[in-house]
C-alpha cells in the first residue's frame, strides 16, 4: 500500500495520461481479482468434493469399514474443515490483498487454521504409524488394532493441534492493532520455535523415519518371499522317453533305476545330479554315445522339461518382487514428496522471519507458499484413498447413485 502511494506521489495526475493510468490499474486490479477468484474457487470445490466423496464411501461401503481406513476417513474430515471453514476466508483475504473482516473473525480465522492444517498434518503421522506397526509386527499388531487405538491415535492429533492454536487466540493477538488491514499469526520467536517444530518438523523427521523402516521391512519381506522360493526344495523327475523306445523289460528296469535313484551321480540319457546348493537340486542332461538311446524326433536335448519349468518360474517371482518393491518405492515417494513439497517452503519461511525481519520475501512467492501448503487439503484424498481399488468401487457407487436406490 505504501508503494501505491508513493507511486501516485511521483506521477500525479496531469490530464488523459493520469486517467490511463488510473483505469489501466483498475483493469490489472479487476483482472487479478477475477482470475484469482476462479482458481481458488475451483480448488476449494476439488477439496471438499474430494474429502466429501472419501467420507461417503466410507460411510456407505462396508468394506472400507476398517481401523485404517478410518483413520484415512478421519484425515479427509480434517481437509474438509480446512476446505469449508479456512479457505474460503483466506481466499477473501488474497482476492481483496485486504483484512476487511475484524479483529475478532482475524482472531478465529488464524485459530482455525493452526488447528485444522496442524491436526491434517499429525494425521499423516497417525497413518504412517498405523502402517509401520501393521508391517512390522503383523501377527500382534492386528490383535491390537481396535478402534480403540484409531481413536486415541485421532485423539491426540486434535489434542496437539489445540495446544498449538490456543495460544494466538487466548494468550497473544494476532497483529491486526497496528495495520488495519492485515491479518497474521503472532510472530513472537518462542512460539514460532514451538509451533513449528510440534506442527511439521517433529512430524517430518517421525514420518521420514516411519516410513524409511516401512520401505525396509516391504523389501526384506519381498526378497525373503523370493529366496524361499528358489531354495524350496524341488522334486523332479527327468525321464528321457527314449527309454521306452524298443527295450528289454530288465534293462528297462534298470534305467529307470538309474534314474530315480539318488546316489549315483548320472544314468544314460537323463539324470539327476545331487548338488547341494541350500536345498535346491540341480538338473543336469547327460547324452550318452549309444545307439540304443537316441532320442525321439522334436524332443529337446538342451535342458530338461522340469529345469526349464523351475527356472522361468523362478524368473517370473523375482520380476514380481522387483514390480512390488518399485510400487513401493514409487509410492512411499509420492506421500512423502507431496508432504514436503507442500508444507516445507511454508515452515521454511515462518520460521525464518521472526528472526530474520529485513528478510522481505516478495509478495507472490508469499501467496504462493501459503497456497501450497493449502493444497495439501485437496491432494490427500487423492493419495490416500483415489490409487486405492475399494475406494475407486466405493467412487463409481456413489457417482452412480448405488447407495440411492431402494
Amino acid at each position: 500500500m505504501d508503494d501505491r502511494n508513493n507511486t501516485s506521489m511521483l506521477f500525479p495526475y496531469n490530464g488523459t495520461d493520469g486517467g490511463d493510468e488510473n483505469s489501466t490499474s483498475v483493469e490489472l486490479t479487476l483482472s487479478y481479482q477475477i482470475t484469482t477468484s476462479f482458481l481458488l474457487g475451483a480448488l476449494i470445490l476439488c477439496a471438499i468434493f474430494g474429502n466429501a466423496c472419501v467420507v461417503a464411501a466410507i460411510a456407505l461401503e462396508r468394506s472400507l469399514q476398517n481401523v485404517a481406513n478410518y483413520l484415512i476417513g478421519s484425515l479427509a474430515v480434517t481437509d474438509l474443515m480446512v476446505s469449508v471453514l479456512v479457505l474460503p476466508m483466506a481466499a477473501l483475504y488474497q482476492v481483496l490483498d485486504k483484512w476487511k473482516l475484524g479483529q475478532v473473525t482475524c482472531d478465529i480465522f488464524v485459530s482455525l487454521d493452526v488447528l485444522c492444517c496442524t491436526s491434517s498434518i499429525l494425521h499423516l503421522c497417525a497413518i504412517a504409524l498405523d502402517r509401520y506397526w501393521a508391517i512390522t509386527d503383523p501377527i500382534d499388531y492386528m490383535k491390537k488394532r481396535t478402534l480403540r487405538r484409531a481413536a486415541v491415535l485421532i485423539s491426540v492429533t486434535w489434542l496437539i493441534g489445540f495446544c498449538i492454536s490456543i495460544p494466538p487466540m487466548l494468550i497473544m493477538k494476532s497483529q491486526t492493532e497496528a495495520e488495519e488491514q492485515v491479518c497474521v499469526i503472532n510472530e513472537d520467536p518462542w512460539y514460532t520455535i514451538y509451533s513449528t517444530s510440534c506442527a511439521f518438523y517433529i512430524p517430518l523427521i517421525l514420518m521420514l523415519v516411519l516410513y524409511g523402516r516401512i520401505f525396509k521391512a516391504a523389501r526384506f519381506r519381498i526378497r525373503r518371499t523370493v529366496r524361499k522360493t528358489e531354495k524350496k526344495k524341488v522334486k523332479c523327475l527327468t525321464v528321457s522317453p527314449a527309454l521306452f523306445h524298443k527295450k528289454p523289460k530288465a534293462e528297462l528296469s534298470k534305467n529307470w533305476k538309474s534314474t530315480v535313484e539318488p546316489k549315483p551321480t548320472s544314468c544314460v540319457n537323463g539324470a539327476v545330479k545331487h548338488a547341494e546348493d541350500g536345498e535346491s537340486l540341480e538338473i543336469i542332461e547327460v547324452h550318452s554315445s549309444s545307439k540304443n538311446n537316441l532320442p525321439l524326433p522334436n524332443t529337446p536335448q538342451s535342458v530338461p522339461l522340469f529345469e526349464n519349468r523351475h527356472e522361468k518360474n523362478t524368473e517370473a517371482k523375482r520380476k514380481i518382487a522387483l514390480a512390488r518393491e518399485r510400487k513401493t518405492v514409487k509410492t512411499l515417494g509420492i506421500i512423502m514428496g507431496t508432504f514436503i513439497f507442500c508444507w516445507l517452503p511454508f515452515f521454511i519461511k515462518a520460521l525464518v522471519v521472526p528472526f530474520c525481519p529485513g528478510c522481505n520475501f516478495p509478495v507472490w512467492l508469499r501467496d504462493v507458499i501459503n497456497w501450497l501448503g493449502y493444497s495439501n487439503s485437496l491432494l490427500n484424498p487423492i493419495i490416500y484413498a483415489y490409487f486405492n481399488k475399494d475406494f475407486q468401487s466405493a467412487f463409481r457407487k456413489i457417482i452412480k447413485c448405488h447407495y440411492c436406490r431402494p
